[in-house]
């Protein structure tokens, strides 16, 4: 990533400040502030990470300032400086060694400014009464929303981490039907998906892979245990690679023996589910529509009426729920280059589920697929 990339986001921060900032149904419009403030205070900031490119860091008591026009200062801890230093498109960095001169550090910086712009939903409490101490009388001002609105539309440098993402999602999915016995448990299964996540070149896993068997899946978020696999179980598997910063996120399912005909029908309506929303979405396009006209389509099914219940997916990027989904910024309507999952899911509790998730980018006349849909259920022999 170059500096005008990073002067780039900066000032889209800026921009999306004075767009409005959404609360509720309401937008607020804010006076833009002089500066907005990241901190990694508890835990790592992934606007810390969108405003200096910086990936495979701990980044521990680091944080930024930056100004409308780009200027941004970093701010380091000395156990983090040669990291930090490999940022692009900031104007200076400043060092510290210990908590009293960090402190010193930070409230002679702020004290520059009459307004100060944080993401008041990414910070706990306490650093924000911390933040109220070392800023004195300066006016403190909620950014949450700008970032959400900036970071929801991709730049091609971040498509095309996501791309690689996706593509390493991709070839890991094409490598777990051999991986399929009566010898495995939903733990082994998870731990050798996130194994072969790495070994393809990832970072590491995108999120807490989700391996589920039989009944087990009819639980959305159930995350694996020491089950077995039995002949006729289906398979879902939900995970994604982090490539340099940028996540995946599929959802497969897979069948053994002789699955039930009525799984089988789930399957074929969740795919068909799917399909409408990709013939569905493009620029310009209501995202509230579309996620009802899917629903609609699930709930004719009177065995499935009321059975999705979750949202049409997610936006991805740095985060793999990437701050956003156009329902509830960009005035409702998918944008070109966003880059979004679209993953509709039937659950029968007690019975099984099935979810099948794709990644996407917005296109001005419909969207492209990123990763590889299986649209048939394939049956493997355990």
């Amino acid at each position: 990533m170059c500096n005008a990339d990073i002067k780039r986001r900066v000032n889209k921060i800026f921009d999306a400040v004075s767009a409005g900032s959404a609360s509720g149904t309401e937008i607020e419009r804010i006076k833009p502030p002089d500066a907005i403030f990241v901190f990694n205070r508890n835990g790592l900031d992934s606007n810390y990470l969108y405003l200096t490119g910086l990936s495979g860091g701990v980044f521990n008591n680091c944080g930024l300032i930056a100004e409308k026009g780009g200027h941004l200062t970093l701010f380091s801890s000395s156990l983090e400086e040669e990291l930090s230093r490999t940022a692009t498109g900031y104007d200076e960095i400043i060092v510290y060694s210990d908590e009293e001169e960090r402190e010193a550090v930070l409230k002679k910086a702020l004290s520059a400014y009459k307004k100060v712009g944080i993401a008041y939903e990414r910070i706990p409490h306490s650093f924000y009464r911390r933040m109220e101490a070392l800023a004195g009388g300066i006016e403190l001002c909620d950014v949450s929303n700008a970032f959400r609105l900036a970071r929801i539309v991709k730049s091609e440098y971040e498509i095309e981490r996501i791309t690689r993402a996706c593509a390493i999602a991709d070839n890991v999915a094409r490598q777990i039907p051999p991986m399929l016995s009566t010898a495995v448990t939903e733990n082994d299964l998870r731990t050798e998906i996130d194994y072969r996540i790495k070994k393809e070149g990832a970072k590491g896993p995108a999120f807490d892979t989700i391996v589920a068997f039989g009944e087990n899946t009819s639980k959305p978020h159930y995350t694996g245990g020491e089950v077995p696999l039995r002949p006729g179980a289906h398979v879902l598997v939900d995970f994604g690679a982090e490539y340099a910063g940028y996540r995946s996120d599929i959802t497969r399912v897979y069948f053994t023996g002789s699955p039930h005909a009525g799984l089988i029908d789930l399957y074929r309506t969740v795919n068909e589910a799917k399909e409408l929303a990709l013939s569905l979405i493009a620029d310009g396009i209501n995202a509230h529509d579309v996620e009802e006209r899917v629903k609609t389509y699930i709930d004719s099914h009177e065995s499935y009426n009321g059975r999705f219940i979750h949202s049409l997916g997610h936006s991805l990027g740095i985060d793999v729920h990437d701050d956003s989904y156009p329902i509830k910024s960009r005035d409702g309507m998918f944008c070109e280059n966003m880059v979004l999952t679209v993953e509709p899911g039937i659950y029968l509790p007690g019975l099984y589920g099935v979810r099948l998730e794709d990644d996407i980018i917005v296109r001005k006349k419909g969207c492209d697929l990123l990763t590889s849909p299986v649209r048939e259920p394939e049956t493997y022999e355990i």
